[in-house]
C-alpha cells in the first residue's frame, strides 16, 4: 500500500553535524518511513550528504552552485511531484537547528489530519532570548500582512510548514529563489483560498544565529520588495494625481474635470509600472487595462463624493483632496489586489 504520508523536505546550504543529527532523530521517531528530501544548495563541502547519502529514508538532491533556499525547495517540490505521486503534501524544516525533530512530527499530524490547509509551526516571539532583529522582521512581516493582505497568522517567517500538494504546481512557477518565496507562498495560498492553520513550536535560537545564512538588511529587501516598489509608485503616482489636479483646478475652477483629468494622466502612469515593474506581466493586456480602467473610473466618482462633500463641509478642496485620496488609496489597494492583478500578484 502506498505511503500517503508528506514528504519531509529540508533545504540545505554548508549544514552541520545537527542536520545528520535532525535526520537520524526524525528517523528514530517516525516508525512510518515518513520520506525525507534533502536538498544540497550548492555547499562547500559533502561530507555532511554523504554520511546522509546511507540512510535509506533520505533522497539527496544536489545543485551545482548555490541558489538561494527558494530554489532549493521548488527543486524539492519538483522531485515530489513527478516522483511521489502519493504524497499528500510537503513538511518543510530547515537544517540549522531551529527545528526541532518532535516538532516537524508534529506539523506533519496535524497537516495528515487536514491535508488541505496550509500549515505554520509558530514560534512564540514573546519569550525572553529572541534576537531583536527577529522579533522586529516578524512584527513587521506580520502587521503588514494582516492589514495589506488580511492574511492573520503569528509567525510569517517560519520555515516550518505542512504545504498540500494542490499549491505545489504553482509554487514552483514563483519567481523568487530565496528567503521571499516563504513570503510569496503566504501570498499565493491566500490568492488561491487555502485556509491557514498554526502548530505551536519551540523557540530555538543559538547565540548569534551563527548558523543562519539569513542576511538581514539584504534578504528583507528582497522580502519586503514588492510592496517597497508598490508604495513608491503610488507615491509618486499621487504625486502626478495632486499635481496635475492642483494646476487644472486653478485654472478651470472644475473639481470634477481637474479629478478626472489627472486620475487619467497618474492612472496611466500607475497602471504602466504596476503591471510592467510591481507585479510583472501576467494576464492579457486588453483584459487587464479594460478591468483597471473600470475601477479608476469607479474610483473617479467616489474620489469626487468624497471631496465634494468635505467641500460642502468648508473643507478646502486643496486639503480635501488629499484626505478623499488616503481612502481611495486603501480602497484602489484592495481592488487592484482582488480584480486587476490577481492572476500573478
Amino acid at each position: 500500500m502506498p505511503n500517503r504520508t508528506p514528504v519531509i523536505v529540508i533545504p540545505a546550504y554548508n549544514p552541520d553535524q545537527r542536520l545528520v543529527d535532525l535526520i537520524r532523530s526524525l528517523i528514530d521517531l517516525a516508525p512510518d518511513q515518513t520520506p525525507i528530501v534533502v536538498i544540497n544548495d550548492g555547499s562547500d563541502t559533502t561530507s555532511v550528504f554523504d554520511i546522509l547519502a546511507e540512510f535509506a529514508q533520505v533522497t539527496l538532491l544536489t545543485h551545482a552552485q548555490n541558489r538561494g533556499k527558494g530554489a532549493a525547495l521548488k527543486t524539492g517540490f519538483q522531485w515530489i511531484l513527478e516522483q511521489r505521486p502519493e504524497a499528500t503534501g510537503v513538511i518543510t524544516a530547515d537544517a540549522d537547528g531551529q527545528h526541532l525533530p518532535q516538532d516537524i512530527l508534529r506539523v506533519a499530524r496535524a497537516f495528515e489530519q487536514r491535508p488541505n490547509a496550509l500549515w505554520l509551526g509558530s514560534r512564540d516571539f514573546s519569550a525572553q532570548g529572541i534576537p531583536f532583529r527577529s522579533w522586529l522582521g516578524n512584527n513587521f512581516a506580520r502587521i503588514s500582512f494582516r492589514l495589506g493582505l488580511r492574511i492573520n497568522i503569528p509567525d510569517t517567517q517560519t520555515g516550518l510548514r505542512g504545504i498540500p500538494r494542490i499549491l505545489l504546481a504553482e509554487l514552483i512557477t514563483v519567481s523568487s529563489d530565496r528567503y521571499e518565496f516563504e513570503l510569496d507562498m503566504l501570498i499565493i495560498a491566500k490568492r488561491v483560498g487555502l485556509e491557514f492553520a498554526s502548530v505551536p513550536i519551540e523557540t530555538v535560537y543559538e547565540p548569534g544565529n551563527k548558523t543562519s545564512h539569513f542576511k538581514p538588511l539584504q534578504d528583507s529587501l528582497l522580502i519586503y520588495k514588492k510592496f517597497l516598489k508598490f508604495s513608491g509608485v503610488g507615491i509618486a503616482s499621487a504625486a502626478i494625481d495632486y499635481g496635475l489636479f492642483a494646476l487644472i483646478y486653478g485654472f478651470t475652477g472644475e473639481i470634477l474635470l481637474a479629478i478626472a483629468l489627472a486620475r487619467v494622466c497618474s492612472g496611466i502612469f500607475n497602471f504602466s509600472l504596476n503591471r510592467q515593474w510591481v507585479f510583472g506581466k501576467g494576464g492579457s493586456l486588453v483584459r487587464d487595462a479594460s478591468q483597471y480602467t473600470l475601477l479608476a473610473a469607479t474610483l473617479v466618482g467616489a474620489n469626487y463624493v468624497l471631496t465634494k462633500s468635505l467641500l460642502w463641509l468648508g473643507v478646502s478642496p486643496f486639503i480635501g483632496k488629499p484626505v478623499a485620496e488616503v481612502i481611495v488609496f486603501l480602497m484602489s489597494y484592495r481592488l487592484q489586489k482582488r480584480l486587476v492583478f490577481r492572476s500573478y500578484a
